[in-house]
């Protein structure tokens, strides 16, 4: 694990979401807080970058039906639509490295690992596709940042 490491204590404890507070050993405690300072760190890189995900699509009809109207409910899942239609038009290998990048969230590094090639292949990799991608999408329909 990166980063400080908290100091020997002698009980760990998590708090949970309904406020009760349940002893763990040190390595679930450590285990713990860095899943979640990583899960911090995505959700501030992907609302910096301005990341949309299928999932976050998916859930925008789901939630209180007063926040958004029908009109852009609709609009949301005809993005989703052409979204799935743009990446199936993709080569088989680009289908895959963007799913892994964007959906599974793996980093380029990790995706180098499974495709077994080098970071710098993946970030050129990933260019690529994603101007291929744009193209696609502006064909369908989907200009600049609809979405």
């Amino acid at each position: 694990m990166r980063g400080k490491k908290p100091k020997e204590r002698k009980s760990y404890v998590l708090r949970m979401p309904d406020g009760s507070l349940i002893e763990v050993t040190r390595e679930v405690y450590l285990e713990w807080y860095q899943s979640r300072r990583k899960e911090r760190y995505q959700m501030e890189r992907q609302k910096k970058q301005g990341v949309c995900s299928l999932e976050a699509l998916n859930g925008y009809g789901d939630l209180e039906e007063e926040k958004y109207s029908t009109e852009e409910t609709v609009l949301c899942k005809l993005y989703e639509a052409k979204v799935r239609e743009g990446i199936a038009q993709l080569a088989k290998e680009d289908a895959r490295l963007i799913y892994l990048l964007f959906f599974e969230e793996v980093t380029i590094k990790d995706a180098a690992q499974i495709l077994g090639c080098s970071r710098k292949t993946i970030y050129n990799r990933r260019k690529r596709i994603l101007s291929e991608l744009r193209s696609i999408l502006h064909d369908l329909g989907i200009v600049g940042g609809a979405f």
